[in-house]
């Protein structure tokens, strides 16, 4: 892959072309990709503890809309420092059949929250 991609972009569209549904799956997701991380019960030191837990993850996750649509746009060093919930992504792109794309960071995306 490309140095010059840096996200993965998760639209709302399936690959047959239907809205995915439920409405609110970003919102879903990123509440499910919250419990991912260091476990908090390992070791002495607990970088990942509560609401800190969720922000670690949402500084790669941003729902945006693109050309219109509902997407997720996901920071692709997620899959250097999560793979986990790197892994989870990709499984729940394939499982519901989602159109996504890998991109640069100069592709144009409103930043307003769906």
């Amino acid at each position: 892959m490309s140095s010059d991609l840096t996200q993965l972009v998760i639209e709302g569209i399936t690959t047959e072309g239907d809205v995915f549904r439920p409405s609110d799956w970003i919102e879903r997701l990123l509440d499910s990709l919250a419990h991912y991380g260091q476990d908090r019960r390992a070791g002495e030191r607990r970088p990942y503890r509560g609401p800190e837990r969720r922000r670690g993850q949402q500084a790669f996750l941003q729902a945006q809309f693109c050309d219109g649509r509902k997407c997720l746009v996901v920071d692709l060093r997620l899959r250097d420092t999560n793979p986990a919930a790197y892994r989870f992504l990709l499984e729940f792109i394939q499982n519901n059949h989602l159109r996504m794309h890998e991109t640069g960071r100069e592709r144009s995306a409103t930043a307003e929250s769906p």
